[in-house]
């Protein structure tokens, strides 16, 4: 180009519309267009967030100034030049439209001046088959006004006699198929409605259909990529140390001296609760080891759960009694009762007082975190989606201190599907209709054979792979934690603040799971079931409690 060009960008739509940005070209001009901050034609990343940070490029050729392509870079919804989808450096002419998206901001590509490589060539039609001419013999001399006119050619009065008969059948044509385009809607708007009748979850309005309700399949499948299965694993340490921590068993000897079993030992605390006796192994070794013949039994515990993922950056909700089990009531072992009270003997030494003898009953409900002096600590948190046999490590990100709510996070470089939270708190009635999706520990386990194709470690891999089990019901009853009117001035429920479910599909394993309206939006997480004489009902916390722990929660104004 010997001529000073310019590369111009005619914006066509979108937030820059009617702007004009101009290029000085310098035989290997380069423009960035995007929202990042270092583009050349730069986007506002709030109104245009379809766009990529690096959308694409418009390069020259350095072989051929008057060349120009266009690559897109890896775009999330795309390039497209002239209303086709580009893949590769695709070349590109003045007056071309460029569109960021199927749906995004266009604009016209120009240069100024245009160079001649750039002007549209001649566009070919195809050109009727040749008609016979007629061949004249030479007329015999005439004067001018005896001459009589060629038989091919058509006056000036019938031409527009012509056109004005064209003009007619035009406007006939114009109002015949309106008229018939009107009578087919008529006919449509009366006759579609007797042949296709609106289905019984729809509210028609006018001539309107509007869907109100999704089925638990419909839910089930918009929702299966986000339902997410947990398995875990903790152990009790010492918060100071943080060595393992070990409930001390003392053996029961016959008449023999033999040992013919062993009891868990147990002692009271400052509040004078009964609480299992507790030490590490370095406590063995400086001072039970003493007494011959004690076992210690690891204060841990493991299972499964479900999650639902509210972020699409990996943020999982569950209960807290999946993802910090330490911080729920401990399930003893069979062996754990009768216990032995452990107290201080007279010589100052600490040992089993066999006349004391300890039953659940007297322990209760005893929560291992619960002491500041012990903390859980999880050995494997792992995340599985749907149908999927790779597990995902996964972190504590928060835990509710009044709930039975825990986030969790996994790093995945995918953006992940999300559910759609729903705060009806204010307007739940009994008798709503709910679905709760999770993984069960009774449903049938799939397993999957991978065959490794590692030259290092050629052990076959078998794997369970979860499937979500969908379980639909009402909400039975509302089962407020506290609440104050002008009736009452106070009032607390011994469970705490749950839905209280008619689903008894559900069992360990479905906790964590979310519980959806028929909006298929999550109003709730499963967290617990209870069985009495053959009945089984079932509770739920409310989701305004997973959207608390999302964010932060002022509690002192």
């Amino acid at each position: 180009m010997d001529q000073q060009v310019s590369l111009i960008i005619r914006h066509i739509s979108g937030s820059k519309k009617g702007q004009v940005e101009r290029f000085t070209l310098t035989g290997n001009t380069d423009i960035k267009i995007g929202r990042g901050l270092n583009n050349d034609v730069g986007y506002d990343p709030v109104k245009e967030d379809t766009i990529s940070r690096e959308h694409c490029r418009i390069v020259q050729d350095t072989a051929n100034p008057e060349q120009f392509v266009a690559i897109d870079c890896q775009s999330k919804n795309g390039t497209f030049v002239n209303g086709a989808a580009i893949t590769d450096k695709t070349n590109i002419y003045a007056g071309d439209i460029i569109k960021l998206g199927k749906d995004g901001p266009e604009f016209e590509f120009d240069l100024d001046p245009r160079p001649a490589s750039h002007v549209k060539k001649t566009r070919v039609i195809d050109t009727p088959s040749a008609k016979e001419t007629k061949v004249h013999a030479a007329p015999t001399q005439k004067t001018a006004e005896t001459a009589a006119p060629p038989k091919d050619t058509i006056g000036k009065q019938t031409m527009q006699h012509m056109l004005q008969e064209s003009e007619k059948k035009s406007r006939t044509g114009i109002i015949i198929t309106g008229v018939a385009l009107l009578l087919l809607i008529v006919t449509g708007v009366i006759i579609y409605p007797k042949i296709f009748p609106p289905k019984t979850n729809t509210v028609v309005i006018g001539d309107t259909a509007k869907k109100t309700t999704m089925t638990p399949a419909e839910i089930a499948k918009a929702n299966q990529d986000k339902v997410v299965y947990i398995e875990m694993a903790w152990k009790l340490t010492s918060t100071s140390s943080g060595e393992e921590l070990y409930q001390v068993y003392y053996p029961v000897t016959d008449d023999k001296g033999n040992i013919a079993g062993y009891r868990g030992g147990y002692t009271q605390d400052e509040n004078g609760k009964i609480v299992p006796y507790l030490a590490t192994k370095g406590d063995y070794l400086k001072t039970l080891g003493n007494f011959k013949g004690i076992e210690l039994d690891l204060i841990q515990s493991g299972g499964s759960g479900s999650g639902f993922v509210v972020d699409d950056r990996g943020f999982i909700a569950t209960n807290r009694h999946v993802a910090s089990n330490w911080l729920t009531s401990y399930r003893f072992q069979n062996y754990a009762f009768p216990g032995v009270l452990v107290k201080q003997q007279k010589d100052g030494s600490i040992g089993p007082d066999w006349s004391t003898e300890i039953t659940q009953g007297m322990v209760g409900e005893w929560v291992p975190g619960s002491n500041p002096r012990y903390t859980g600590v999880n050995t494997y948190l792992d995340v599985t989606f749907a149908n999927n046999a790779q597990r995902t490590p996964a972190k504590i990100v928060r835990i509710s201190a009044t709930h039975d709510i825990a986030m969790i996070k996994i790093e995945l470089p995918e953006s992940l599907p999300k559910v759609e939270l729903n705060d009806n708190y204010e307007t739940i009635q009994p008798g709503d209709v709910v679905v709760v999706m999770g993984y069960p520990g009774i449903a049938p386990a799939q397993y999957v054979l991978k065959r490794s194709q590692d030259v290092f470690n050629t052990n076959p891999n078998i794997t369970s792979v979860p499937v979500p089990t969908v379980s639909n019901g009402n909400i039975g009853r509302l089962v407020r934690g506290t609440e104050k009117n002008s009736k009452i001035d106070d009032y607390k429920s011994t469970w705490g603040d749950y839905y209280q479910l008619t689903i008894n599909s559900t069992g360990g394993g479905n906790s964590g799971g979310p519980m959806f309206d028929d909006h298929g939006k999550v109003i709730g997480v499963y967290s617990a079931g209870a069985w009495d004489a053959g009945t089984a009902i079932s509770f739920a916390v409310p989701v305004k409690y997973v959207m608390e722990l999302m964010g932060r929660q002022q509690v002192i104004d």
